[in-house]
């Protein structure tokens, strides 16, 4: 099955896009470390775009140029090959997500009752891969494709959002019994392949309406007291 392209509002899809997109044509005066950065930074989108595109496996380094809008010299001079641009966006799109999250639910940290938080966390994670179509397209459908790293790498984050769930259950409900380590991945694990399934639909809009099903999987996984949210 080819890839789709993501839906949404493009000028939404922001998380991997360059603050400074336009390098002017022909000489100027900018400082060669920013236009190194901004370089740099479209190659990280472009990767992204031409995954989501043709699929990590049909994607060459011609399409993440030709998409970024640099040459071949260019990519090489930041990239050993195809594996380490991607390898490369998935690590800055992911650590951009977990700040996101981040920020978040720091705003109300101490304003929300336990059940209340575990809400507000999962409706931020969901509107983050709602409004970055390109990144949750590239990185939750073709890390798959992309060879054992990559898939590392996912593992590796989603045993962060493991480790977090963790830590939140023990300082939320400290008095409830243990439950087994794996519980935790379980839940991750659970949440990641309804966001997949959502995507391969092309629903990515609809992600939101997932909220009340993982707060389930949270709450039944965890074994969390069902209670008002």
């Amino acid at each position: 099955m080819s890839p789709s392209e993501p839906a949404g509002d493009r000028a939404r899809d922001m998380l991997l896009r360059p603050a400074f997109v336009d390098l002017p044509r022909g000489p100027h005066s900018l400082p060669k470390d920013l236009v190194a950065r901004a370089q740099r930074q479209r190659l990280l989108q472009a990767v992204a775009a031409a995954a989501c595109r043709r699929g990590y496996q049909a994607m060459t380094i011609g399409d993440i140029t030709a998409t970024a809008g640099v040459s071949r010299k260019t990519f090489y001079e930041n990239f050993a090959d195809k594996e380490a641009c991607f390898l490369a966006a998935a690590e800055t799109g992911r650590d951009l997500v977990k700040a996101r999250i981040e920020a978040e639910v720091a705003a109300v940290s101490g304003h929300s009752e336990p059940l209340g938080f575990l809400r507000l966390a999962v409706r931020a994670y969901l509107a983050v891969l709602r409004d970055e179509p390109t990144f949750a397209q590239a990185f939750y459908l073709e890390t798959q494709h992309a060879g054992p790293a990559a898939q590392q790498a996912f593992e590796d984050c989603q045993q962060w959002f493991a480790t977090l769930s963790a830590g939140w259950r023990a300082l939320a409900f400290p008095d409830l019994a243990p439950v087994p380590e794996q519980a935790f991945l379980a839940a991750i694990v659970a949440t990641n392949d309804m966001v997949r399934r959502y995507l391969r639909l092309g629903r990515f809009a609809d992600l939101p309406d997932l909220e009340d099903l993982l707060i389930y999987f949270h709450r039944t996984l965890l074994a969390i007291p069902d209670a008002s949210l």
